[in-house]
């Protein structure tokens, strides 16, 4: 009895320990879970030591080292991150390739290019099932490269000779290096056989990059590569930039024009030149006078350009390219602010080209000369000329609204409305106007001066027209300007007023024959008032509307689905698959690695093809779209939201979208480089996110084709001045692929513009997309610093609508985070 009363003593002890040890691991790992979603590194840190210590089977068996390695790692522990990692390998753990892989990314950071290949070969060992297996592949022969490690380099990037058989000739046929590589190896290549003095090799290489364009057939960075190469071949290293080499003019103008779409002037002359000089008969010389004039107008040195552009006429009159030179001579003469000079050309190119497409912007160009002198009386006076010239045409309301913008810089607000009314109702006024105007802008600068005329409840009235959805920049600064006179005492009685009219409406019983009135007005009281209980029993009528109305029954759904490891193990998971990859890795919060792995499995299990999440069951794909945001891989969680809220009409209620769609539609990747870079510099994370989704859609690999890189695309140029400024040695444009670099840059950049325009982040906006000096130009004109009128002087359609959607999208930030990124 005794001895059976021990054993179940001894059991109760067990099951106690077991419950005890339960509980603690729970409780640390819900302490590990809370610290990683807040992104509290040195807490976890602090954690995962203190578990390491007490508890290591528990803390091998759940891959804990693995998760200190990688905050350590974030936090430039290099020696606890390597230790960790090492831990990892040496136990033969299923994150094994993971540890691999940042090992071998921890040494090239400390210049050890041997021991990252001997890691990195290692890891791949584990074959193309591995997902890491596409970026070990290319960053081997680099590793070789930067090594100078030349032979082994090239031995990697030269593929084995293809060699199929021409049936016509039964001879065999051997593609062309570079043909059977991509692009951005063979540039590689070319740079391997450069080093190790294989120069024919290399020049085959550049000549195939130069001679076959990719598909869009738009001359990309890596032909600009095989011109650079070539050149310093042909040339020699000392004298490139310098001299041109000895070539045909055909192909001198294919090298110009591949550095003129790069943006890289000033080698695009030397071929435009030795053009000119050497084959003045050729029918490219008169373009490459045109492109050489071109290229330093994109550089903003108008005094050269105009040399070139009035050579171009008297050599070659007859030629219809001196037109041309005739208008962007004038564009010089402007930019110069050599007002007379432009208008009198301007005025030729009217006379000599009545059946031009672009005999508008000549009229237009005169009005801004006159403007930029401060000569109103004369600007008015062309644009009644205008007028009159195209009228019933497109031309009449582009004249028209260039009148409404001298009245708004004079502040003759009756003159502005009397202008603004006449294009609302003029017959050639269909919607938008190229390089003009919309119906948003009209009706809201239409609010704009009726509210300067003190004419307030009219005013009132016009805005609430403009709807207020997510993208509507126009709606946004109406429901503003509406909150701004509802903060003044002196028209508390007639917002009331309109408030009671609105809301009065929004009480009668709904039917499918009042929805829309009803939604209507209720829109219209939201907007009206800040009550938050109001605007509650608002949203529910609303919300009740729009059940009985079918486009706003388009709101996307799904549901998060349980995906991980959920339970503390004993023992270490020996079986590796993508699922028990993806079930570790998101038991331990990293949705970076977690993700991929998941969706791979689940393509597997679910046999759904590659492509697009939408291939998945709904509650599946919003699952995988926030593991991406939570990972900061957001351009897949955009690329799954955004389709579907843009059949949902433009006037949700932004309040009434769900906030785990609006966290996809406006994520914040990337954040601790962004609240470190912003705090830095003292931009607004915020802007900068709102910036990075127009310009890249969060995607930090992106590349235009004009070689704008990363996710704030920055073109070499100012990459290349931004770097000098910051003093970054060895930079490289593949630099701006890293997202801390990319979001440094965007800082730095944006700081700069907002010392030329403080506390004007839509002219910010604007000049980010037009350049600085533009901005700085239409500011002038616009002569104010309000938004609400100098953003209809942004004359570029590109740029006025880029400044709408990062606005738009700045809005929507500030709704949903705080300054250092935290949710509301």
């Amino acid at each position: 009895m005794p001895q059976f009363k021990s054993i179940i003593f001894i059991a109760f002890i067990s099951i106690f320990s077991i419950t005890v040890f339960s509980q603690n691991s729970n409780e640390n790992h819900s302490k590990i879970k809370t610290f990683v979603e807040q992104k509290d590194y040195s807490s976890a840190i602090k954690e995962l030591k203190t578990l390491q210590k007490n508890s290591p089977k528990v803390f091998n068996a759940n891959n804990y080292d693995y998760l200190l390695a990688r905050f350590a790692e974030k936090q430039g522990d290099f020696a606890t991150a390597t230790a960790n990692y090492q831990s990892v390998i040496n136990r033969n753990s299923i994150l094994k390739e993971y540890a691999l892989w940042h090992l071998s990314q921890v040494m090239r950071s400390s210049g050890n290019l041997m021991m990252e290949r001997v890691y990195l070969m290692e890891l791949s060992l584990f074959g193309d099932k591995s997902l890491l297996q596409n970026a070990v592949n290319k960053r081997i022969p680099r590793s070789y490269l930067e090594s100078k490690e030349f032979a082994s380099a090239i031995k990697l990037l030269n593929p084995p000779i293809q060699i199929s058989v021409d049936r016509k000739t039964t001879q065999d046929f051997i593609p062309t290096v570079g043909n059977a590589i991509s692009r951005e190896d063979s540039v590689l290549l070319a740079e391997a056989y450069l080093q190790s003095k294989q120069p024919q090799s290399a020049q085959n290489i550049f000549n195939n990059l130069v001679n076959n364009l990719p598909k869009a057939n738009q001359p990309d960075d890596y032909a600009l590569a095989g011109v650079k190469g070539l050149d310093k071949l042909e040339v020699g290293d000392e004298n490139f930039g310098k001299t041109a080499p000895k070539l045909s003019d055909e192909e001198h103008f294919k090298r110009a024009e591949i550095y003129q779409f790069n943006r890289n002037f000033p080698l695009a002359r030397i071929h435009y030149e030795a053009i000119v000089n050497n084959y003045p008969t050729s029918p490219k010389a008169v373009f490459s006078i045109y492109n050489i004039g071109r290229g330093f107008t994109q550089e903003r040195n108008d005094l050269k350009a105009l040399e070139w552009f009035e050579r171009l006429q008297k050599d070659f009159p007859d030629d219809d390219l001196a037109k041309s030179a005739l208008y962007a001579a004038a564009g010089s003469y402007a930019n110069l602010n050599k007002t007379n000079e432009a208008v009198s050309r301007y005025q030729r190119y009217i006379s000599e080209n009545d059946d031009a497409d672009n005999l508008e912007r000549a009229y237009l160009n005169i009005v801004d000369a006159y403007r930029d002198e401060n000569n109103p009386k004369v600007a008015l006076q062309w644009t009644a000329k205008m007028r009159e010239a195209f009228k019933d045409e497109m031309g009449e309301a582009l004249a028209l609204f260039a009148q409404t913008r001298i009245h708004l810089s004079q502040e003759n607000w009756q003159n502005a409305l009397n202008d603004l009314n006449l294009l609302k109702d003029a017959k050639s006024f269909g919607g938008n106007i190229a390089g003009g105007t919309n119906k948003d802008e009209v009706t809201f600068l239409r609010g704009f001066v009726t509210e300067k005329l003190g004419r307030f409840d009219d005013a009132i009235e016009i805005y609430l027209t403009l709807e207020n959805g997510l993208k509507n920049y126009y709606g946004w600064r109406s429901t503003e300007r509406i909150q701004a006179l509802a903060n003044d005492p002196k028209f508390k009685q007639l917002i009331e007023q309109k408030f009671g009219k609105y809301s009065a409406l929004t009480k009668e019983t709904l039917t499918n024959t009042n929805a829309v009135q009803i939604k209507d007005a209720a829109n219209k009281a939201y907007r009206l008032t800040q009550d938050k209980e109001k605007r509650k029993e608002l949203s529910a009528r609303l919300t009740r509307a729009y059940q009985l109305l079918p486009d706003y029954q388009k709101t996307p759904d799904g549901k998060l689905t349980e995906f991980g490891r959920k339970n503390i193990l004993q023992e270490s998971i020996k079986v590796k698959t993508h699922k028990t990859l993806a079930d570790e890795l998101l038991f331990l919060g990293l949705y970076d690695e977690g993700t991929p792995e998941l969706e791979t499995a689940l393509r597997e299990d679910l046999d759904v093809n590659t492509g697009s999440l939408s291939n998945f069951p709904t509650d599946t794909a919003f699952t995988l779209a926030t593991f991406y945001k939570r990972g900061d891989m957001a351009n897949r969680a955009l690329g799954y939201i955004e389709p579907r809220w843009k059949n949902v009409p433009n006037d949700y209620l932004i309040a009434l979208i769900p906030k785990e769609h609006l966290q996809l539609l406006y994520p914040k990747p990337y954040e601790d480089s962004l609240v470190k870079y912003g705090k830095e510099k003292g931009v607004d994370p915020r802007f900068m996110l709102s910036i990075m989704r127009q310009e890249s859609r969060y995607q930090a690999d992106v590349k235009s084709f004009a070689a704008a890189r990363g996710l704030m695309q920055f073109i070499s140029t100012t990459a290349l001045q931004m770097a000098d400024e910051m003093k970054i040695e060895s930079f490289r444009q593949d630099d701006l692929y890293n997202p801390p670099t990319a979001i440094r840059f965007g800082s730095h950049y944006i700081n700069k513009i907002f010392k030329d325009f403080p506390n004007q982040p839509q002219a910010v906006a604007a000049s980010y997309n037009g350049g600085e000096d533009r901005m700085l130009r239409w500011i002038k004109r616009a002569k104010t610093d309000d938004p609400d009128r100098y953003v209809s002087d942004v004359v570029f359609v590109q740029t006025k609508d880029y400044v709408y959607k990062v606005m738009a999208n700045y809005r929507v930030y500030k709704m949903l985070y705080d300054e250092n990124l935290n949710r509301y």
